[in-house]
């Protein structure tokens, strides 16, 4: 498989429009989970074009507002109350941060977002009658989860220094108990969990985030 089919994969799994590859074969799609925490910078820059064109109108909390709603719309899979619970955080919280906390915000959370799932695709079983990023559970051999790792703990580091491997240490840790208790549910992975997974491991990143560059008073 061709590196920008790759790219594709990962981009359509990553905006939560896993039908614009779904005629795909399966083994071509789980080599795009390589490139999902490229994709959930996609989602991120997304957020921040928006974010500024907003703000260029004068409207910090429309901009807030739009850079949650764009991370939300990209989710695709999360059952939808966690989705609304979760997007309501995530706007408080953008409400609250410095522009450019907010920026590093929305585009590292997605980013580590997009690994978790990775992360849950590796070894495991998938569950029947799944839809979504849930049909590659189990699919993504050590390539994808090493290059997912390295991409987004890399990418974490480059930006955020130490703060980026506490926020990527935090990340690991809400997303095994997802594994854990999905596991001893079901005994498999299915679009529930991989949703819940990608929607807690974004809103806590970027909570986290949030709070730090309140607590720093970063502006």
């Amino acid at each position: 498989m061709g590196f920008v089919r790759e790219l594709g994969a990962a981009g359509a799994l990553a905006l939560g429009r896993p039908v614009l590859v779904a005629a795909w074969p399966a083994h071509e799609r789980a080599q795009g989970l390589a490139w999902l925490p490229l994709g959930g910078l996609l989602v991120g820059g997304i957020a921040v074009v928006v974010m500024s064109l907003v703000e260029r109108l004068g409207s910090t909390a429309g901009a807030a507002l739009l850079g949650a709603a764009v991370l939300g719309v990209a989710q695709g899979w999360p059952p939808r109350p966690l989705r609304i619970a979760t997007g309501l955080i995530e706007a408080l919280a953008l409400l609250a941060a410095a522009p450019a906390v907010r920026t590093t915000a929305v585009v590292v959370a997605p980013m580590l977002a997009r690994w978790a799932c990775v992360v849950q695709c590796y070894g495991g079983a998938p569950s029947g009658g799944v839809r979504g990023l849930a049909t590659l559970a189990g699919r993504a051999r050590f390539r994808e989860f090493a290059i997912a790792s390295v991409t987004a703990l890399g990418t974490s580091l480059a930006m955020l220094d130490a703060v980026g491997l506490a926020v990527a240490v935090a990340c690991a840790l809400v997303t095994m108990p997802v594994r854990l208790a999905a596991y001893r549910r079901t005994g498999v992975i299915g679009d529930g969990a991989l949703g819940a997974t990608s929607a807690l491991v974004e809103t806590s990143a970027l909570v986290l985030l949030v709070s730090i560059g309140l607590v720093l008073d970063v502006r």
